[in-house]
């Protein structure tokens, strides 16, 4: 069990990490804006999901599951098929996807008609939180518990999610929520990533939320002055991982996003000299 890892599907990165990431992990995919978290999340589901059915060596997920709180599966596809037209062919019928829109908003004055595709009439009472609905971190407690056994799942975002539980809660709670699910990651043996965006957070905010992390895979724009923009990743923390990174010398990875392969590993910056 302990010695499990699951593929991320992108081949260039999986040989560094001797066959993928450590079975169990709560991942935070940390990113500057345009970095690559997004995609390297389509990019590793589209790869996954195209091995489904297909005979393999690797441990494949159960299920693929795409968690929002402000997005639709509509507009998420549309994003991949501008972005990645091939992918949207293999995500399209395979992706497990989990909307909840409703009880994001239902505190809000946001009408009904902006987050609903349903004709529900728009009234006083419906800008209301219905009080037999149950709460949005109840929802998805429910949903993990019966969707996130042996699959991949992704959380976009926890950036809209910790938002969302400043308004309604107290910090420590939200921490406590991510101690849970870390503890409970252990216990469906697949991988929770979790997206959150770079300095929305005052700093000791965002400590606290990765401290609660089995791993934190950081996107960067390279800001040594290159005249080509250049996207790169680097493991900040990961149980189980740094130690096979450590013993290959590796910093960080280059990355190269196409709309033909998506997100892969372009380059493997090491210790200088070694």
């Amino acid at each position: 069990m302990y010695l499990v890892r699951n593929p991320t599907g992108i081949n260039s990165l999986d040989q560094v990490l001797k066959g993928g990431l450590p079975s169990g992990s709560l991942v935070l995919l940390l990113g500057e804006v345009g970095s690559g978290d997004f995609e390297f999340v389509i990019s590793s589901f589209a790869r996954l999901l195209s091995m489904k059915g297909r005979e393999s060596k690797v441990k494949l997920p159960e299920k693929v599951c795409y968690i929002s709180f402000t997005r639709g599966k509509e507009d998420v596809l549309k994003e991949v098929a501008f972005s990645f037209p091939q992918f949207y062919t293999m995500i399209r019928d395979r992706l497990e996807f989990k909307d909840f829109s409703k009880a994001y908003f239902s505190r809000s004055f946001i009408p009904v008609n902006w987050y609903s595709s349903t004709n529900e009439e728009l009234t006083f009472q419906s800008l209301k939180l219905d009080e037999q609905e149950k709460n949005l971190m109840a929802e998805l407690i429910d949903y993990l518990d019966k969707n996130a056994k042996g699959s991949i799942v992704l959380i976009d975002s926890l950036t809209v999610l910790a938002q969302y539980c400043l308004a309604r809660m107290e910090w420590k709670d939200m921490i406590i929520f991510l101690r849970g699910l870390q503890k409970a990651s252990k216990q469906w043996g697949g991988i929770v990533y979790a997206i959150l965006s770079e300095g929305i957070f005052e700093t000791e905010k965002q400590e606290e939320i990765q401290e609660c992390m089995d791993g934190v895979m950081t996107f960067e724009w390279d800001h040594q002055g290159n005249s080509k923009r250049q996207r790169i990743m680097y493991m900040k923390k990961f149980r189980g991982l740094l130690p096979v990174l450590d013993e290959d010398n590796i910093v960080n990875f280059e990355i190269q996003i196409s709309s033909q392969r998506g997100f892969e590993v372009s380059n493997i910056k090491r210790v200088r000299g070694k």
